[in-house]
């Protein structure tokens, strides 16, 4: 099997005709045929149902068809990355939750990057989105934050993926709310204070609710926002009564988002999260960090430092 091959699946499949398909590709049908019949015998299935009215995918071609585009997409990638230019000087990619700590070590470390060429990159997913991009191998590291609970939980999945999780710190939680919120001069929120307004929540799509990025995942809420992103996050609860968990203080972040816009915020001690929240890196099992990993680490503890809490004890 070749990627010509695949392409050429992938030109049937969009054709819907091997007489159109051999058209547009330059050459005669009966070598293109051959050519799908070469796929489909290596791979042992059908890939196209042909007809009187043109050809159709079988439901082992629809599944086919879409690795193939794929494995094209990250054919071309290639190309294109190295085509026409040098060795890269710097290579790095981290996958977090929604951290702007992690953010932040991230801005940091660009400002140590070297001015002859990198190539880096940072990607704020869903939790095993993050799983997935650090087994796969698209990010090197990955930041998450979640409670005891969670990390029982999703041992099964580090293991599936062979990660590992180094804790870094253990950080307070927080409910953060508008100045305006009838909650908002309270000295510390229990669980019960909540119930009566909406939490907004990040979106794990089709995952297990222990994924979530919020500690509040064992006590379903009658009102719940899903979002995907900090700024719609953020939006709401400035706009609304709503409000939402985490560990990083308003007042400790240093973006330019938050200078402009702290004193609409506030952070409230969640008095029923009796456990700090875990915060570290996954990496794969065995995998040694490149200098840049390193380097973001280190950067990741200082930012982490500014809103650490003892560890409880026993």
């Amino acid at each position: 099997m070749t990627l010509q091959n695949l392409r050429y699946v992938v030109e049937v499949a969009n054709s819907q005709s091997f007489s159109k398909a051999a058209r547009s590709l330059f050459m005669t049908q009966s070598a293109l045929s051959a050519a799908i019949k070469e796929v489909e015998d290596e791979l042992g299935i059908l890939i196209f149902k042909r007809s009187n009215r043109g050809v159709q995918l079988t439901p082992d071609g629809e599944d086919c068809v879409k690795h193939c585009k794929e494995i094209i997409e990250r054919a071309d990638y290639l190309s294109l990355r190295y085509q026409n230019r040098g060795s890269l000087q710097t290579c790095f990619s981290v996958s977090t939750q929604h951290l702007p700590f992690a953010v932040r070590a991230f801005d940091a470390l660009l400002e140590e990057l070297p001015a002859v060429g990198y190539d880096v990159a940072i990607r704020e997913a869903e939790t095993l989105h993050i799983l997935h991009d650090v087994s796969s191998g698209r990010s090197e590291l990955g930041v998450v934050a979640m409670t005891d609970k969670q990390l029982q939980l999703i041992n099964k999945a580090l293991y599936i993926h062979d990660l590992a999780f180094a804790e870094l710190a253990r950080l307070q939680t927080y409910v953060f709310m508008r100045k305006r919120h009838p909650l908002a001069e309270r000295q510390s929120l229990a669980l019960e204070d909540l119930r009566p307004y909406p939490f907004v929540t990040y979106d794990q799509t089709q995952a297990p609710g222990y994924y979530s990025e919020e500690s509040l995942f064992f006590a379903p809420m009658v009102k719940n926002i899903h979002v995907s992103d900090r700024a719609t996050k953020m939006s709401v609860i400035r706009s609304t009564d709503a409000f939402s968990v985490g560990v990083d203080l308003p007042n400790f972040n240093q973006d330019i988002y938050f200078k402009r816009r702290a004193a609409e915020m506030v952070a409230i001690p969640f008095s029923d999260q009796a456990d700090p929240i875990a915060v570290g890196v996954l990496m794969k099992n065995g995998h040694a960090p490149s200098d840049i990993a390193q380097r973001y680490i280190a950067l990741l503890n200082e930012h982490v430092e500014r809103l650490r809490v003892p560890r409880r004890e026993g």
